[in-house]
């Protein structure tokens, strides 16, 4: 390794670290305002804020989710449903996904596969109120 590609490795990594924390505060300034957007109702500009998030970490589930959180909320359950799944292709065992699938599932009125998913996003630490998962339950006995 020659001196000079020497110094532009130490150079790069120097670079690296540094972009870290300014990255981590760029990102959650995106989150938060696609937050925010989602909330008052802004969903195409929640879209686009998260999509520039997943641009600097597109292999986010955390991310992921919060898009089909907006696809969701639009009413677009297919569009939802695909990014839930892709979050949990990343992450198995990510629990706000299993969640989100089990809401969808339960809009359907498809309570055998929601109470699956909503108990499974429990068993991963995900908090859900068990009154919910008996209610949705108790519509997948009368199904």
């Amino acid at each position: 390794m020659t001196r000079l590609s020497l110094h532009l490795t130490v150079f790069s990594l120097i670079l690296a670290l540094l972009a870290g924390p300014a990255l981590a505060q760029d990102v959650k300034a995106m989150v938060d305002r696609g937050m925010e957007n989602c909330q008052n109702g802004r969903y195409d500009q929640a879209l686009k804020d998260f999509n520039d998030a997943l641009k600097l970490k597109p292999k986010d589930p955390t991310l992921i989710t919060y898009r089909g959180v907006v696809y969701y909320a639009k009413g677009q359950n297919d569009l939802a449903m695909k990014e839930f799944n892709q979050a949990l292709e990343i992450d198995p065992k990510f629990g706000k996904a299993h969640y989100q699938r089990g809401m969808i599932y339960e809009n359907q009125q498809k309570y055998s596969q929601a109470v699956d998913e909503l108990k499974k996003a429990k068993s991963l630490g995900y908090y859900i109120d068990p009154v919910f998962i008996e209610s949705v339950e108790k519509k997948a006995q009368k199904k």
